[in-house]
């Protein structure tokens, strides 16, 4: 503006009074024209000025652009790079999971496989056993069946031995039947044999036919019965140690026989012989207290008063433990046969 305020001021021209200096229409033209020319050159520069700041401006621009544009790549590098971290990272995770989930899943498997097998083999071992046990049972059956007479009683002594856990319940029972029916049938028959040895004082036969019906488990009233012959039979062979829990078994569990009191008298005499003195007096003291008209009042006395003198140190009168002692008095026909109640 400057510039065009000098060249409208221009040089200073002397002027000239009106009159002197007529205007002309060529000069008020040319006046006219030189005012455009300067405004023009004033607009020329103040274009040129605005196109300088424009073109600073884009200059601007465009640098601002190129650092947006350089920080976005940064910031998309960043983002993919960040991206490809998580996918690997995530890869990595999945792929452990998957690690230990097939791991897991082998063990399992592996566990599962070992559990199946030992299972097989556990079925196997009982089968195996369940059909030795089965071939054993039927040797144990046969010979409890057609085995003669006696020697059926071998195959009880194996039914004993046999582990039946592995068989059947059928074939439990049909053994345990048939045995019982075997105990049954030769320890009725071993009974009887006893009974008549005794008869016939044959002491040795009725030790050995009583001591297998007693092994059989026989009834609480036959094995009372079996028990008097059996520990008379002991006392008159002078094996009073076996003698005196038969006896005794006897007296304490059929207070009701007709032979008790002899029994009793029996038991007084083996306590002695086995140096249980008191307890062969207190037995006396019972059977006098419980029989005291018995037909062995004497000899319950006179075994009473050994019974004392031994228990109190009179050894001399005492019978001694190794020496035979007198045999008591032989029982009625009547009590000898069977004791009550058979």
């Amino acid at each position: 503006m400057r510039e065009s305020a000098e060249v409208i001021s221009g040089p200073r021209k002397m002027s000239m009074p009106p009159s002197e200096q007529p205007k002309t229409d060529l000069e008020k033209e040319l006046s006219e024209l030189r005012r455009e020319v300067i405004e023009s050159r004033n607009l020329v520069i103040k274009t040129d000025n605005l196109l300088k700041n424009l073109h600073a401006e884009v200059k601007a621009v465009g640098k601002r652009h190129e650092d947006f544009q350089k920080r976005q790549w940064i910031s998309s590098a960043v983002a993919y790079a960040l991206f490809a971290i998580l996918a690997v990272g995530g890869a990595v995770l999945v792929s452990g999971a998957r690690s230990s989930s097939s791991t897991n899943e082998r063990e399992r498997l592996e566990k599962q496989v070992a559990d199946l097998s030992g299972q097989l083999e556990k079925q196997r071992g009982d089968t195996t056993a369940h059909l030795t046990a089965q071939r054993a049972a039927g040797e144990v059956y046969k010979m409890m069946t057609t085995l003669p007479g006696d020697e059926r009683l071998k195959g009880i002594d194996a039914l004993v031995k046999l582990d039946t856990q592995r068989l059947s319940t059928l074939e439990r029972q049909a053994l345990n039947d048939r045995a019982a029916s075997l105990r049954r049938e030769t320890g009725d028959a071993a009974f009887e044999r006893g009974k008549i040895a005794f008869r016939r004082n044959d002491m040795a036969a009725v030790v050995e036919d009583l001591s297998r019906f007693l092994a059989m488990n026989p009834a609480e009233a036959d094995a009372l019965d079996a028990s008097f012959f059996l520990g008379t039979a002991y006392n008159q062979l002078r094996q009073h140690d076996k003698a005196v829990p038969l006896l005794a078994r006897f007296v304490d569990g059929d207070k009701k026989s007709k032979t008790r009191d002899y029994a009793m008298l029996l038991l007084a005499q083996s306590y002695q012989e086995t140096g249980q003195f008191d307890k062969a007096a207190d037995t006396v003291r019972d059977a006098l207290a419980t029989y005291p008209a018995t037909q062995y009042l004497s000899q319950f006395r006179g075994r009473l008063s050994s019974a004392k003198r031994a228990a109190a140190g009179g050894d001399a009168a005492a019978v001694p433990a190794g020496a035979p002692a007198a045999a008591p008095p032989a029982a009625p026909a009547a009590q000898t046969a069977a004791p009550a109640g058979q």
